[in-house]
């Protein structure tokens, strides 16, 4: 058992390398299919060409090239193949039967398909009804050595059929493994964030609100608080609906055509307008001037993934002003959208003395940020020119209709 295992996982494991997109299977399936075609045609050629050279009779040429027809359909209905193929060999016997027949060529080619694709037991139960009816309809002198011979010639089909099979097995059993352990990572992370992250945040908001009212006077003051508490607020929303994509059973399932962003990383992404308020908000309280320049277009309905990406880029850039800007120096957001990408734009002036690149110091927020954008196919662009930070952003704005319904539906 534990050779078998072994072996399983081998073959999955070189399975997988010829790729490790989600419906590679199918897309192999596809080609299988394919390629299929291609030999059916082929043969069917061949056929009609050795059937006009040797002149044979029309009744065996039309069993032999409806034989041919019905390999067609074996990639799609391999079972109703299968039962056509096989009244069609008997009648290749009965009018001038031929070992090379092309009939029992489509017999190994179904027979194959059959155990690789369908329970086992309606491929052996085929292979038996046609070795028995090779055997019995004309019978020979040496029944049991015809019997043998036929026996060992359906072995290849059935081996072959039984390597896909194992091949298909082993792939699905490494897949089912590998999305449980997954499942159970991503319940363990969801659980630690929720013991950790959320429940330290809201202390610290309940803290902040028992400051508030302990009596201070400052009108800074309070407002620096309720400000802390507002970002705490949102922080919470936020680490919620992250906890809700790792407590979903299988992030892998969402439908071809589906938004690329889960619905509650959608809905806890605040809109670009309130980003942009929020940024202004930050980098007044850190001594800045936010000049935010936005084309008239950037109002429309964008997707999902899209107005996703873009929110975090500003969060993240507008952070980085607030910590790198000079102090006092005006920051600058631009953003523009054209028919095919929306582009982002943040420049500020770097303090005194800065040589490195410092909103890469950390390593971590815009590596975050480089990682998103470039998900939704864009790209992202950090450099240091003339005693200024820029940051240039681009994304595409082909989404899906679905993307563009549900944005008109969070905006009204």
């Amino acid at each position: 058992m534990d050779v078998r295992d072994r072996i399983s996982a081998a073959t999955a494991r070189a399975a997988s390398r010829m790729g490790r997109e989600p419906d590679t299977q199918t897309r192999w399936a596809a080609r299988a299919r394919l390629l299929l075609y291609v030999a059916v045609t082929c043969l069917l050629a061949w056929e009609l060409y050795i059937s006009e050279v040797d002149d044979l009779p029309t009744s065996l040429t039309i069993v032999q090239v409806a034989a041919v027809l019905v390999l067609y359909g074996l990639g799609r209905w391999p079972v109703v193949a299968a039962a056509i193929s096989l009244p069609l060999a008997v009648a290749d016997m009965l009018i001038g039967f031929h070992p090379f027949s092309v009939t029992t060529v489509a017999s190994f080619v179904v027979a194959g398909v059959l155990i690789a694709v369908r329970p086992r037991p309606i491929g052996y139960a085929y292979v038996v009804a046609v070795i028995a009816a090779l055997t019995t309809v004309q019978r020979t002198e040496q029944p049991l050595a015809d019997l043998a011979t036929w026996v060992t010639v359906f072995l290849v089909p059935c081996v072959v059929g039984e390597g896909a099979r194992f091949m298909s097995t082993s792939v699905d059993r490494i897949r089912r493994s590998s999305a449980a352990q997954l499942t159970r990572q991503r319940r363990d992370l969801a659980r630690e964030l929720h013991d950790t992250s959320i429940h330290d945040i809201t202390s610290m908001i309940m803290a902040l609100e028992r400051a508030k009212l302990s009596g201070i006077k400052d009108p800074k003051v309070v407002e620096e608080i309720d400000h802390a508490i507002a970002v705490g607020r949102q922080s919470v929303v936020s680490m919620r609906g992250v906890l809700k994509i790792l407590r979903a059973e299988d992030g892998s399932s969402r439908r071809p055509g589906a938004e690329p962003v889960p619905a509650p990383v959608a809905v806890a992404a605040p809109t670009l307008q309130r980003a942009l308020d929020d940024a202004r908000v930050s980098l007044e309280r850190a001594g800045h001037t936010l000049q935010v320049h936005v084309e008239d277009r950037v109002d429309s309905p964008l997707p999902v993934s899209v107005r996703t990406a873009l929110v975090r880029v500003i969060q993240e850039c507008t952070a980085n002003m607030a910590k790198y800007a000079r102090p006092g120096a005006p920051c600058t957001v631009m953003i523009e959208r054209t028919e095919v990408e929306t582009r982002a734009l943040f420049l500020n002036d770097a303090r005194d003395g800065t040589t490195e690149d410092g909103a890469l110091s950390s390593g971590v927020g815009l590596i975050g940020v480089r990682e998103r954008v470039e998900a939704v196919g864009g790209s992202l662009l950090v450099r240091h020119h003339d005693g200024r930070w820029i940051i240039q952003a681009s994304i595409p704005t082909i989404g899906s209709t679905s993307e563009g319904q549900v944005e008109r539906a969070a905006q009204h």
